[in-house]
């Protein structure tokens, strides 16, 4: 049954303070159902408790360089981490004056990051300070995936010979999977999974249909939420919903052999992070996609019913920018504002 708001006790929800005196948080992921792991902007990684609010500076990730829109940026953890306890970072990283986003992993014991290795540094450098995308999601079957911004540097989200603007599918290792799509294309970069993106900053994985979803901010309007599938040009440049800023057409919203996105915001929202609610925590809203907003400065949820947009509410309006959104493993939704340098736990209201 598709997500619906038929079944729903929930009367409102509150945001509750777990962390506080952060500077500018941009990933986290949870160990267990009270120990969370928090990137900073800054390059510093955090280990805090969402129980007590306590919190302590664990590693400071090597060549993590904060310029622009990037610095230290998203977390993950290895889908076999309670064996290997590999984590996973991606970051900007600066090479003879120019940038671009890379991807480490660390060995997490005894609340210590030890053993760092960078595995993957995308061709995607520019000068430029923005569009370093740099989400990660791993799939079921342990490949992870990298989304990239364009650069600021809107065709080169088409020039596949480079990463930029392009969502990359990796091995564990970094290493490039044999059945990626453009492996044996002599015109794609072996990684490219999916190409013509603009700045992806949100990735998951549907819980029922496994599949892998993102969203995308686009130019004055225009941010997008797309289903991702394998070797697929998603249209940046060349297809928007989005104007230049200050006005003025780029392209129509459809093009021959682009995707179209199953939604979009016009005006921005600016989209950051994303979860799907697959716990028993929030009735009624199992399968409803939680997004973040920058720009717009809310707690975004909305539920979809085969690709198509059923409801959309938005929470604190005008509170903050939310940087990041994750489901615990407790099933409790937590989100970031890097406006206050807080971390929120969202809390139902039951009628």
């Amino acid at each position: 049954m598709p997500p619906s708001d038929r079944y729903n006790p929930i009367k409102d929800v509150v945001k509750t303070p777990v962390i506080t005196g952060l500077t500018t948080p941009w990933g986290m992921v949870f160990i267990n159902d009270s120990i969370v792991l928090i990137t900073e902007k800054s390059g510093d990684v955090l280990l805090g408790n969402v129980r007590t609010g306590s919190k302590k500076v664990i590693f400071k990730v090597p060549g993590a360089v904060p310029f622009g829109q990037g610095g230290l940026m998203d977390i993950r953890l290895h889908p076999s981490f309670r064996q290997n306890g590999l984590v996973y970072f991606s970051f900007t990283k600066w090479v003879n004056g120019l940038y671009t986003t890379a991807v480490g992993r660390a060995t997490f014991l005894n609340e210590k990051l030890e053993d760092f290795q960078e595995i993957f540094v995308a061709n995607a450098f520019t000068a430029a300070g923005v569009h370093f995308g740099s989400r990660m999601v791993f799939d079921k079957r342990g490949h992870l995936y990298l989304g990239l911004g364009d650069r600021g540097s809107m065709q080169q989200a088409q020039n596949t010979k480079n990463h930029m603007g392009c969502l990359l599918r990796l091995n564990d290792d970094g290493s490039v999977p044999s059945d990626n799509p453009f492996v044996n294309n002599p015109d794609f970069l072996p990684e490219i999974w999916t190409y013509g993106h603009r700045n992806i900053q949100g990735l998951a994985l549907h819980p029922l249909t496994g599949e892998l979803w993102a969203h995308e901010h686009g130019p004055q309007g225009g941010d997008e939420i797309n289903i991702i599938q394998k070797g697929l040009n998603y249209g940046w440049p060349l297809a928007t919903y989005g104007e230049q800023y200050g006005g003025g057409k780029i392209a129509d919203p459809t093009y021959p052999g682009t995707e179209s996105p199953i939604h979009h915001w016009t005006p921005s929202i600016a989209p950051c992070g994303m979860a799907f609610i697959s716990s028993d925590k929030y009735p009624g809203w199992r399968g409803f996609l939680m997004i973040g907003a920058l720009a717009g400065q809310h707690l975004n949820r909305t539920s979809f019913s085969n690709r198509r947009l059923v409801s959309e509410t938005r929470y604190f309006k005008g509170e903050g920018r939310i940087r990041n959104v994750v489901e615990s493993t407790d099933g409790f939704i937590y989100f970031s504002d890097e406006s206050n340098g807080i971390i929120y736990r969202l809390d139902p209201i039951f009628n």
